[in-house]
């Protein structure tokens, strides 16, 4: 058993679960491989693996390693992307659907805590979008325009006095039937359920290519190959993509704070304000008689922002406005995907024949990864769900152009830092346990100094496009800031796009002479879709 910590520095409450091992060697060849062990990888195994597929599961860190146990455990049909925005580029016929499958997955969750008696804190409730505090009382078109709207999408919703939080909100607009739950309890099971179907999980495997061709050839780390008929790209970064969806969609951080507060403080809910960036809210199980208050924002596109500054502010506000909110017991981040027209890319892959993909989680990754699990196998069995089209990774995006070329720019701009000094002089001059860029004549590198002050040299060059890595100090990792891949402090590649690690240098550089960058293998040690019945046993 093990912790499931695998996405930088910090530690969500959602990692107080022990995760068994699942660390032996995979098998050279299976009908599907899954990459990617969190809920859209395991839902999507799940189903399969009812079905009698033969299939094997591989991630290259522990199960939910990656964002799963990173969220805020937000369960909402209430989508991030504003449902008069989404009727703009899809239609209302397109915001229906969309409404109707984040419904759906909320109930397939439901379903399976109880068929299969999963214990992870399920717990039905309402959702409240709210004014930033201090807005004008009078000021809610905003809330207007959402409502009808969301109507409109089939949701039920209502306009409310004010939202549950010891302060005056103003108005609110209430979703019924949202929900919340433990992410890495829930996703224990599910791996389990996988196993006892029948599938295979393997964990510390990675991944770093996939040759076309029937079968395809999966390139594996310690110069391993493995064959399927048809692989599964649920990383969320869609290293299967080098170019097609990291141009769709852009990378974010979000950051998030928990507060110990007495027992019933603050009822359990899903609150989200209009802010740009905006905060959310919900409240969760604590210790010794207490709960946590969650609270999270402060997005920012990867490599792009301060980190730790954005802690700082979700502490401030939250003591601002909810002063009684005790000491912090946590904090952490994570990272969204979010595409150009706010629908996530889930279906084919518009790179691979034989290869589907799941990203675009748009700050509803819970969900998304959950509709994943019930689009993908029935895509797979020649069945056309009624909800893929809205999802399609090859859809066209001209209807967000906007949007297109404003985050384009945003990835663009860091290119600029190839011809910008490195953030110190001298090797000495980086504190034991943090990292900085450091030129050598056209040599940009990535070094960290250890807590022995060794000092680790990396290329700051990310694999994927080029991009000057920078180094994230509330994380200890390396971000990107082109398109978003992450990577630990030692070169370790956490986030796609990228599939490879930082290229490591053979010396520490000098300053008479450039770096020497070598070649090294990574050493992983360090048609509608209704709600299913949930099977006990698997359906032949």
């Amino acid at each position: 058993m093990r912790n499931a910590k695998d996405g930088g520095a910090s530690e969500s409450v959602w990692l107080d679960v022990d995760i068994p091992d699942y660390d032996s060697t995979p098998e050279l060849d299976t009908d599907v491989v899954v990459i990617g062990a969190g809920i859209a990888g395991l839902t999507t195994a799940f189903e399969l693996a009812r079905r009698g597929v033969r299939l094997t599961v591989v991630d290259d860190g522990p199960i939910g390693g990656g964002e799963t146990g990173r969220t805020s455990a937000h369960l909402s049909s209430a989508v991030d992307d504003r449902y008069h925005y989404l009727e703009q580029r899809f239609g209302r016929g397109g915001a229906q659907l969309i409404a109707e499958s984040h419904s759906v997955a909320i109930d397939y969750i439901e379903a399976m805590c109880r068929a299969r008696s999963i214990d992870c804190d399920f717990r039905r409730v309402d959702g409240y979008l709210i004014l930033p505090p201090g807005h004008e009382a009078d000021n809610h078109r905003e809330l207007d325009r959402e409502m009808a709207a969301a109507q409109r999408a089939g949701l039920e919703c209502e306009m409310v006095d004010e939202a549950p939080l010891p302060f005056d909100t103003g108005p609110a607009l209430r979703f019924a039937r949202q929900a919340e739950f433990h992410p890495m309890k829930y996703l224990r099971a599910l791996a389990e359920a996988v196993i006892e179907m029948g599938g295979k999980i393997h964990t510390d495997v990675h991944v770093h290519g996939i040759e076309p061709g029937r079968p395809l050839r999966l390139m594996l780390d310690r110069d391993r190959t493995m064959t399927a008929h048809t692989a599964i790209d649920a990383t969320n970064g869609a290293f299967t993509s080098t170019l097609h969806l990291p141009l769709r969609q852009a990378t974010y951080r979000s950051y998030v704070v928990a507060f110990e507060i007495p027992h019933d403080m603050i009822p359990h809910a899903l609150i989200w304000d209009t802010a740009d960036p905006y905060h959310y809210i919900r409240v969760t199980k604590g210790k010794h008689g207490h709960e946590v208050l969650i609270v999270g924002g402060g997005d920012h596109r990867v490599g792009q922002g301060e980190p730790a500054a954005q802690w700082d502010e979700i502490e401030q506000w939250t003591r601002q406005w909810i002063p009684a909110a005790g000491r912090v017991v946590a904090r952490w981040s994570g990272q969204i995907v979010e595409p150009a027209d706010g629908s996530a890319h889930i279906g084919k892959s518009p790179d691979l024949d034989h290869v589907y993909v799941i990203t675009g989680d748009s700050g509803n990754g819970l969900t998304h990864g959950t509709i994943a699990g019930l689009i993908i196998p029935e895509m797979m069995h020649g069945k056309s769900p009624h909800w893929a089209p809205v999802y399609d990774p090859k859809r066209s995006h001209l209807h967000a152009a906007g949007a297109l070329i404003s985050e384009a720019l945003k990835s663009s701009a860091p290119y600029t830092d190839w011809l910008r000094p490195g953030d110190v002089k001298a090797l000495e001059s980086i504190p034991r346990g943090e990292g900085a860029t450091i030129r050598r004549g056209l040599h940009l590198i990535a070094a960290y100094c250890d807590e022995k002050g060794r000092h680790h040299l990396r290329s700051a060059s990310c694999p994927h496009l080029k991009g000057a890595v920078h180094w994230n100090t509330a994380e200890k990792t390396w971000d990107c800031p082109c398109h978003g891949s992450r990577f630990d402090a030692y070169g370790r590649v956490l986030n796609g796009p990228a599939s490879q690690d930082l290229e490591p240098l053979e010396t520490p550089a000098e300053a008479t002479r450039p770096a020497e960058i070598r070649t090294e293998q990574r050493d992983t040690q360090r048609t509608p879709v209704p709600v299913p019945a949930m099977p006990i046993v698997r359906d032949r």
